[in-house]
């Protein structure tokens, strides 16, 4: 029964953090219909956005790793809330970049799917167990884009950007009893002691001399790039080619729909087959969708076609990957290891932003992202063979 709780509510922290990091696009036309913010600045602030979130995810999942959940936890609602309160009143680019790039960025980092997903999996030993629950924790965090992406489309469009943002702010304020579940148990006071007696550099050093786990920073890059260029822009690119933007909200939320189905899915085969063959599938397969969509007359139906499919591939990379890191390095570390791939996740979605808006405001279409896109996805595909899944992680950090 305890599991189960904190399977529960680990699972809607992330779909809260979840829901709302990924229904922002929803915000981009309203923004741009400011005279204030452009499609590069709001690109270029949704990166700042994600790339802080990742590098602050491994700084996170240390420092809860060594002084708790609950505290880390904690901060990172009340850091949320600031955020877009700060930011609902921005009048300048400034303004709007340090409040949601900068404030936000760093505050999601700190509940984000590293630090939650190390915190749960120390109460797991079995492999099979712990990707199962990886899954179902993925897909929990899935939900959350379907159901914030039209609670914020409700918001912005009854209340506008800026009120939703305050609005926001105070729901996150709410959030942060929900940070003691992570009450850490008599069983892991030996974990948390050992951990703290060995140096964060020795490990990570360790880490980075691996190939499999450089391959798996590689390749959440691309992982990354795809999650921001497709939920930060896909509203746009309905708008661009003629469409109404709520048609992509509701794309988004299919996304968030099919996402909870194939983290499922992801996180069972993950402790089946070979993880390494799980993430070469995604990533070959999300090329398939994009190239689709980019051939395709964008249509309603081709939209809604699009988010099913790519709501399947969407979070189902992180089972696997996860999976990977605990297998070769074990959980102690897991918060800190898999939080410095998810660093290269979030570089992808900082391109991914940066390179949506600028593509366009100088070509006032979305082609070329969806080709750079389609191209980096086959290379993920690739370089995930080579991959070792499990290898003397114990000699290491036994």
């Amino acid at each position: 029964m305890k599991s189960f709780f904190l399977i529960l509510i680990a699972g809607v922290i992330l779909s809260v953090g979840n829901g709302f990091r990924m229904s922002l696009g929803i915000y981009v036309p309203d923004l741009l219909a400011s005279t204030v913010f452009s499609a590069s600045l709001i690109g270029l602030t949704y990166g700042i956005f994600n790339f802080l979130w990742g590098a602050m995810s491994p700084i996170a999942g240390a420092f809860a790793e060594q002084k708790g959940y609950v505290k880390t936890l904690s901060v990172g609602f009340i850091g949320i809330a600031l955020s877009f309160y700060v930011t609902s009143s921005a009048i300048s680019p400034n303004h709007f970049l340090l409040g949601l790039g900068v404030i936000g960025g760093l505050s999601a980092g700190i509940i984000s799917v590293p630090v939650i997903i190390g915190g749960v999996s120390k109460y797991f030993d079995d492999d099979k167990t712990r990707t199962t629950v990886t899954g179902i924790l993925m897909s929990l965090a899935a939900s959350g884009m379907f159901i914030f992406t039209p609670i914020n489309q409700f918001l912005v469009t009854t209340f506008q950007w800026s009120l939703s943002f305050q609005i926001t702010a105070v729901f996150f304020l709410f959030l942060i009893p929900l940070s003691f579940i992570f009450l850490i148990p008599k069983s892991d006071k030996k974990i948390k002691k050992e951990f703290t007696q060995r140096k964060i550099s020795d490990v990570i050093k360790q880490a980075f001399k691996d190939k499999s786990y450089r391959y798996l920073i590689l390749g959440f890059f691309v992982c990354g790039l795809h999650v921001a260029l497709i939920s930060n822009y896909l509203p746009t690119f309905a708008k661009l080619n003629g469409l109404d933007t709520t048609i992509a909200a509701t794309g988004l939320t299919l996304v968030g729909i099919f996402n909870m189905i194939g983290t499922l899915i992801s996180g069972r085969v993950s402790g089946i087959i070979k993880k390494k063959f799980v993430l070469s599938f995604i990533y070959f397969s999300r090329s398939i969708a994009i190239f689709l969509l980019l051939i395709f007359p964008t249509t309603n139906f081709v939209i809604i076609a699009f988010s099913c499919v790519i709501g399947l591939l969407w979070l189902s990379t992180v089972p696997p990957t996860s999976g990977i890191v605990a297998n070769r390095f074990g959980t102690r570390y897991l918060s800190t290891l898999f939080g410095i791939v998810m660093v290269s996740h979030q570089a992808g979605a900082f391109v991914g932003s940066l390179v949506g808006g600028l593509v366009i405001d100088l070509y006032g279409s979305l082609d070329i992202a969806w080709i750079m896109a389609i191209i980096i996805s086959l290379f993920s595909a690739i370089i995930h063979f080579p991959i070792i899944e499990k290898e003397k992680s114990e000699e290491v950090f036994a």
